[in-house]
């Protein structure tokens, strides 16, 4: 289990920073903002600090049980070095996301939307570098009933896909300096907008390859 040691130590640190943290956090804590950054809901400390390591272990133990029950898990050998950098980025991510949490409840200035969207804009941009390399499959990638239909259209997809990605991150990372409100409308923009070309992409290359 090498390739998942940097999971496992980012999963333990995550358990430690709660306890060490804990004392010194008021009694309940924000765990949702709205749009405009502001907290609008609360959580007890003693149940807030623990939800991001358990929920890395959830996450963790679903990304490495899919492979063992798709249908296509042989595919899986065929990237496998993908797949455990998607597992473990997907933990780096939410071990950011509880820092913030934790730091922003320390009283610390941080800006969450912010925050949180130049770390899903760098999320896109490292998947979007590494899907093309996606074999076929039923979990992990762009699930279109005509890229689960079809080889070659699951491939150019992903090739396609792959650069979406990568440029939807980049506009993320631009747009979290905006003000609240125009960035959240802005992400959507950019999230129903991938959605749309990737489907009709998929149904296009469908059409093109069956």
């Amino acid at each position: 289990m090498k390739r998942y040691l940097l999971s496992f130590l980012l999963i333990a640190v995550s358990f430690v920073i709660g306890v060490i943290a804990l004392p010194y956090l008021p009694d309940q804590v924000a765990m949702h903002w709205n749009i405009n950054g502001e907290a609008d809901q609360f959580w007890n400390k003693s149940y807030a600090v623990f939800f991001g390591p358990l929920l890395m272990i959830v996450l963790f133990a679903l990304l490495t049980l899919m492979p063992k029950i798709d249908p296509k898990k042989e595919n899986y050998k065929k990237f496998s070095g993908t797949y455990n950098i998607f597992v473990n980025l997907f933990i780096v991510f939410f071990f950011v996301i509880h820092l913030v949490t934790i730091g922003y409840n320390l009283g610390l200035a941080i800006d969450i939307s912010f925050a949180i969207l130049i770390a899903i804009g760098f999320l896109y941009i490292i998947l979007g570098n590494y899907m093309p390399r996606i074999k076929h499959n039923y979990f992990a990638g762009i699930r279109t009933p005509w890229t689960l239909a079809n080889e070659k259209t699951w491939t150019k997809t992903h090739q396609l896909g792959g650069k979406v990605f990568v440029l939807g991150g980049i506009c993320m990372i631009f747009i979290s300096f905006l003000p609240g409100l125009y960035k959240f409308i802005s992400l959507m923009v950019i999230l129903v907008t991938s959605l749309l070309i990737l489907t009709i992409s998929s149904y296009i290359f469908y059409n093109r390859y069956k």
